[in-house]
């Protein structure tokens, strides 16, 4: 799913998507009043789609801010994101190439780690195994 996807995912959604530089350490947000997604321009695109996918699951869900940082709604996305933008057999392989790495691994399936680390969290829930649990 590329950004041009996500992008088509919001008009579908009735969701606006505009850029602004956003305060350190915050690459999007959503605001449910509004249907507006604001992303922070100055994310390499493998962020910039992570974090569109992240604020689009946030927007289809109606979610709205939860002070604190990682509530039931920030832990959903983050997973949706994750299922959404890692393909399985994708992963199997990177994870068999890269023989675990996460950082070669969020390279190849042009992720942000924190989103491979998220997908192989999911894994470790379904009872499933993974190479590394963390990053190297």
């Amino acid at each position: 799913m590329g950004i041009d996807d996500l992008m088509h995912e919001a008009e579908r959604r009735h969701v606006r998507v505009e850029e602004r530089a956003l305060r350190p350490g915050l690459c999007g947000l959503y605001y449910d009043p509004a249907r507006l997604v604001i992303i922070d321009p100055r994310l390499s695109p493998s962020q910039y789609r992570c974090t569109l996918c992240h604020e689009l699951v946030h927007a289809e869900y109606g979610d709205t801010c939860e002070p604190g940082g990682m509530g039931r709604t920030e832990r959903r996305a983050r997973r949706q994101t994750a299922l959404r933008l890692i393909d399985p057999a994708d992963y199997a392989m990177a994870e068999r190439v890269y023989e675990g790495d996460v950082c070669r691994m969020a390279i190849e399936l042009d992720v942000p780690v924190q989103t491979v680390l998220d997908y192989q969290q999911i894994l470790r829930d379904r009872g499933q195994t993974t190479k590394s649990p963390v990053a190297r």
